[in-house]
């Protein structure tokens, strides 16, 4: 498992361990869930079970009353169990159990013939269970929070969401109509289309998409809440749909997810970076500075130096020429005096 993918696996479990997730027909097929791989086993033997939810420290799983099990794990809710989950991606399945204990018993929507269980997980699940449930929960978490977050449609983002082209279709009553995608979020839509704004306000909308990485076009289901002509055109809209929350598919939600996701990592790399260009420039300025400290100091020391030089330079400037003018004045005797005896002598 590469740095990257451990790192978020740690994450998920930290933020999600105690989110349920129902494994409703919609669910599981999004999960890729294998109902037909879900057993319990315990005592030696392993019972067929259907399993109703799981988060990442719990499940829940649902069994008739008239199985073997049931009796064993009433009586003795201290028992170990192993559940196994079972999972296919592109034609391969992968399976794996989790250790765990009873802690509740009940009935099933008041039928006497079905219990629901409720286990306890002893140590955290296995990573691929936690990427399963954690990216799952993820998505529903964003589709919550960042609802009306938009994504500008271009090139390069129609890529990113696996969109091949900005043409589609939107049927508005039914009745299929040309339009391009302009933005498009979590939440909702916004379209260029022909048509006349008060007439397409308020109407029920069902937009279709494809998306190329898995082949698979959504419906999307939705009312136009604003529409408006397009600036300098009398015969084109810009239509703003919103979509029935309730019926917004997985994948759908998988896609933009993907690309907010991304785009968010990226930017908190962005600023990583230019964090540690600062924090560089800085270090190389503090350089700079203790140096220009340090050769500023070392001007002072020389001029108080070169100060002091110059004082005793002058100082014994003045000696010497004293001396010198003693000097001078001696000869200057001297040569008076032979003078003076030169004139005697005469």
């Amino acid at each position: 498992m590469s740095v990257a993918t451990s790192l978020k696996t740690s994450q998920y479990y930290d933020y999600y361990r105690d989110k349920e997730v129902i494994f409703s027909k919609a669910n599981i097929k999004y999960l890729k869930l294998d109902p037909r791989e879900i057993y319990i086993k315990c005592n030696g033997g392993h019972w067929p079970c259907i399993i109703n939810s799981s988060s990442l420290q719990q499940a829940k799983i649902i069994i008739g009353t008239s199985c073997g099990i049931f009796e064993i794990l009433r009586k003795k809710k201290d028992v170990n169990i192993s559940l196994r989950y079972g999972f296919y991606e592109q034609n391969e399945k992968f399976q794996f159990f989790v250790t765990c204990n009873v802690i509740n018993i009940e009935k099933y929507q008041d039928k006497a013939d079905l219990a629901l269980i409720t286990l306890a997980f002893n140590q955290r699940p296995p990573d691929d269970l936690i990427l399963k449930l954690g990216e799952f929960i993820e998505v529903n978490e964003n589709f919550k929070f960042q609802n009306k977050q938009k994504i500008l449609i271009n090139q390069e983002n129609l890529r990113l969401l696996s969109i091949p082209k900005e043409e589609t279709y939107v049927y508005i009553q039914s009745v299929p109509r040309k339009c391009i995608l302009k933005d498009i979020s979590f939440g909702g839509v916004t379209l260029l289309l022909v048509g006349i704004p008060k007439f397409l306000e308020k109407k029920e909308v069902e937009l279709r998409l494809l998306f190329s990485d898995s082949n698979e076009q959504v419906a999307l289901k939705g009312i136009i809440e604003n529409a408006e002509f397009m600036p300098g055109r009398k015969d084109i809209s810009i239509v703003e749909i919103v979509y029935i929350q309730e019926q917004v598919p997985m994948n759908y939600k998988f896609h933009i997810n993907s690309y907010l996701t991304s785009s968010s990592n990226k930017r908190i790399q962005k600023q990583n970076e230019n964090k540690n260009s600062q924090e560089s420039n800085s270090s190389i300025f503090d350089g700079i500075n203790k140096k220009d400290g340090i050769v500023k100091k070392t001007t002072e020391v020389a001029e108080n130096i070169a100060e002091k030089v110059s004082e005793k330079v002058e100082k014994v400037s003045e000696i010497v020429n004293k001396k010198i003018e003693k000097v001078y004045e001696k000869v200057k005797e001297i040569k008076t005096e032979k003078d003076n005896k030169k004139t005697e002598e005469k």
